[in-house]
């Protein structure tokens, strides 16, 4: 049984509608991915991972990159091949994300190498027939994985901060970094949904 190519399409076009903001590009894939159901298996697999590329491309924050996530699939062919898609995307999202953090950067490049090698594991299934594709993915995922652990080690630690009571994010960004304006990175380094009141011990970004 092959991979649900329609399933595969349906999956990308999510992931686009979330994270392409360009207009032309957005109205691009989804002429592709109209048509991308109705062509060969190989010329889908190099059509699937063109439009993923793009996707990818599009990436500019950490929190984009968490939202490249695989869907859920009726079969393992096409759970497999969404993962090699899914290997790709990240390793081109990793270098493109803006990681504000040491310990978010590092989050991502083991993200990086676990789809990178959950996606190995699947091509090497593939024999002779996926010989370039394995030495072509593990080569891209090394790449992106270096890259991110070089933005990692250039990244800001986190620390721990403990007032003894709640305060306002406000107050907390101008008392640690003299910039009330950073309140809303501190709100999402820490993690909390509660901006006005802040937890009274919670991780911040060194200044």
């Amino acid at each position: 049984m092959a991979a649900d190519k329609q399933a595969i399409c349906d999956w990308l076009g999510s992931l686009a509608t979330t994270l392409v903001a360009d207009t032309l590009d957005m109205e691009n894939i989804a002429a592709r991915l109209d048509a991308a159901p109705a062509l060969s298996a190989d010329d889908f697999a190099t059509e699937s991972l063109s439009i993923m590329r793009v996707v990818a491309e599009s990436v500019s924050s950490a929190s984009g990159f968490d939202t490249l996530r695989s869907g859920q699939f009726e079969d393992a062919e096409t759970t497999n091949a969404a993962s090699v898609l899914l290997a790709v995307g990240l390793a081109i999202a990793g270098g493109r994300a803006d990681w504000i953090s040491r310990p978010q950067a590092r989050a991502g490049r083991d993200r990086i190498a676990s789809a990178g090698d959950a996606a190995l594991t699947v091509v090497s299934a593939m024999g002779a027939d996926g010989v370039d594709l394995y030495v072509w993915l593990s080569a891209l995922t090394n790449v992106a994985v270096r890259l991110v652990s070089d933005q990692a080690a250039d990244a800001v630690p986190v620390v721990r901060v403990e007032t003894g009571i709640s305060l306002p994010s406000t107050f907390l960004a101008y008392q640690l970094y003299g910039d009330a304006g950073r309140a809303a990175g501190l709100v999402e380094i820490a993690g909390v949904s509660t901006p006005m009141l802040m937890p009274s011990a919670f991780s911040a970004l060194e200044r």
